[in-house]
């Protein structure tokens, strides 16, 4: 769930809270199972320049998060920390649909210890494979305050996020 408010013309304000999914890390010739945990995150918007006739829409982001999963065998916590600046651009076609590209670097450190779990029962910090996603989305206005959003990233740290909005 995330809520956002607009706080100035061109900067928007975010939280976000929810869960990570399962998942498996392999690592030590072992193979861990991540259990699901909980996530919060802040985020900031800048409409760096507004879409005009010709012009696109330059949106500059950033956001800063935190979770937490636990492995097993061992149950000892993963805490993951997440930064993040983007940039998306995108023109608005009918008033309708509204198509994207997106370029995001990112990075911070996640800290997991491997006590208990007849690895080399180390406390270790490690990072993502990759710091960045370059991918496309597009944003469906269904409604005068409804929307559908789906975002494909097939370069770097790969995703697929689909979700809906709503205005108040």
């Amino acid at each position: 769930m995330s809520l956002e408010k607009r706080v100035a013309d061109r900067w928007t304000l975010g939280g976000m809270l929810g869960t990570t999914t399962l998942g498996t890390l392999d690592a030590y010739g072992q193979s861990f199972a991540l259990s699901p945990g909980p996530l919060v995150a802040f985020a900031a918007s800048f409409r760096a320049l507004d879409e005009g006739a010709v012009a696109p829409f330059v949106l500059l982001t950033g956001s800063l998060g935190a979770s937490v999963a636990w492995t097993s065998p061992g149950g000892q916590a993963m805490t993951a920390f997440d930064g993040r600046l983007g940039v998306a651009a995108g023109k608005t076609i009918a008033h309708v649909v509204t198509p994207y590209l997106v370029a995001r670097a990112f990075g911070l450190p996640i800290f997991w210890s491997t006590r208990g779990t007849g690895a080399s029962g180390a406390s270790v910090v490690g990072t993502d494979v990759y710091h960045y996603q370059l991918g496309a989305g597009v944003v469906a206005r269904l409604a005068r305050r409804f929307d559908l959003l789906v975002e494909g990233m097939p370069l770097g740290e790969k995703a697929l996020v689909a979700g809906g909005g709503f205005a108040f």
